[in-house]
């Protein structure tokens, strides 16, 4: 999904996005890195599971995927077509030691190939980028047609004692009650197009957390960096009133104070759900303007299986100059988390059969011109193959002269070992 972005050449905020195009003298060359890096990236995992199973089998569980995604994007009178594809390796490890201690190590290997990669200067730098504390991101090599990145998302450790959990290390911290923008996420926000990352990024954290009732408990984070402007220190009280679950947050985020508030339950038989986060400079707070942004969801489940979801944000720190479109899909903040100052996600998803799944979703804008909609379909081709084919189609005025492709087709094979 993160390749898509290369097709906003005008961003000039990122030198690795820009529009590119197919050419066909370069496609049994870009063939030929992907089977060797497939059959390369195959035999080095087949030797690490082999050995990790040899010698820790009762303590270690392996998983993972491999991934292959293609992405057609074309203009709205199909006389301009470009191609990109990604073939991605999910490796995914989890060590019990005892009821106490517990490790977990993943790692996505990705090999980008296309014309974009041909055309933008010092792609390697972008993808070799980690913006975490730790630098687990690396390029193994880079050539002409193709890149191939490999990114350690998760590597942390985790003690019980009881009610109380510590997880210190690269780690996924979610406090989102909602599903599409996320206001109270302070540490793994993430952008809802960038399908192809379901796990979503990690975060270089300490979590403590104490649990004194289920569904209640305290949690404090704190998310590392070289530099105390770009730390996360946020502490959360969750717990439950009648039907409804709902937490409390405050603390410092990037710079600012924040503090905020969450919950999720139902207004009869449908969801109801919403956050909201107050921004406030951590200096002159009462000269200086204080930012709200929020979000409410509704979702429900009709008899016929059909289901609904939808999403509104108030996007109150939305700043034209710095909301680039280039925050579509990577992760924005979670004071600024659209492209506009407003937001409307609508959603139906429906199961034609137990195997095949249709959904049909847009996204749109109260204050700016802009239609995002994504067709979707999956299918279970076997117990451990699954097909996705999706489109995102972005129309509006938010997008003229900025792509000169804008309708983006997407092919994805997935199988999980």
């Amino acid at each position: 999904m993160t390749e898509k972005l290369i097709q906003m050449k005008r961003d000039n905020e990122n030198p690795a996005f820009r529009t590119l195009s197919f050419n066909k003298q370069h496609h049994f060359s870009r063939i030929h890195y992907i089977v060797a890096s497939l059959l390369q990236t195959f035999l080095i995992l087949l030797t690490i599971t082999t050995a990790l199973h040899a010698q820790f089998g009762n303590v270690v569980d392996i998983g993972g995927y491999f991934k292959e995604l293609g992405q057609v994007s074309f203009n709205n009178n199909l006389s301009t077509f470009h191609y990109d594809n990604s073939l991605q390796n999910r490796l995914e490890t989890d060590w019990t030691f005892s009821n106490s201690f517990e490790f977990r190590a993943d790692m996505r290997t990705r090999l980008i190939s296309g014309y974009s990669i041909k055309n933008t200067p010092f792609v390697s730098d972008f993808y070799e980028k980690d913006s975490g504390f730790a630098d687990a991101t690396w390029v193994w090599f880079d050539t002409e047609q193709s890149v191939l990145q490999s990114q350690v998302d998760r590597f942390y450790a985790s003690y019980y004692s009881g009610d109380f959990e510590l997880h210190a290390g690269r780690q996924r911290i979610n406090w989102a009650r909602t599903f599409v923008w996320s206001p109270n996420d302070l540490f793994n926000n993430y952008a809802f197009l960038d399908f192809d990352y379901e796990e979503r990024p990690g975060v270089d954290a300490l979590l403590a957390q104490y649990n004194w009732s289920f569904g209640s408990s305290v949690q404090m984070g704190i998310r590392l960096d070289d530099e105390f402007d770009e730390m996360v220190i946020a502490g959360m009280l969750r717990t439950n009133r009648g039907n409804y679950d709902v937490q409390f947050l405050g603390g410092y985020y990037l710079g600012q104070l924040v503090f905020g508030a969450g919950w999720a339950g139902y207004i009869q038989n449908a969801g109801f759900k919403g956050e909201m986060s107050y921004f406030l400079p951590d200096e002159n707070i009462f000269k200086n303007p204080w930012t709200l942004t929020a979000t409410v969801g509704f979702d429900y489940m009709m008899p016929s299986s059909l289901y609904l979801r939808s999403e509104l944000l108030f996007n109150g720190g939305y700043d034209e100059v710095d909301s680039p479109l280039t925050n579509l899909i990577q992760p924005p903040s979670a004071e600024n988390l659209f492209i506009a100052k407003t937001g409307l996600f609508l959603s139906g998803s429906y199961p034609v059969t137990p195997l095949l799944n249709t959904s049909f979703s847009t996204m749109a804008s109260f204050d700016r011109s802009l239609f995002i909609f994504i067709p979707q379909m999956s299918y279970s081709l076997t117990q451990d193959i699954d097909l996705t084919v999706l489109m995102q189609a972005l129309k509006g005025h938010v997008f003229d002269n900025v792509l000169d492709t804008t309708n983006l087709f997407f092919f994805q094979l997935k199988w999980s070992y």
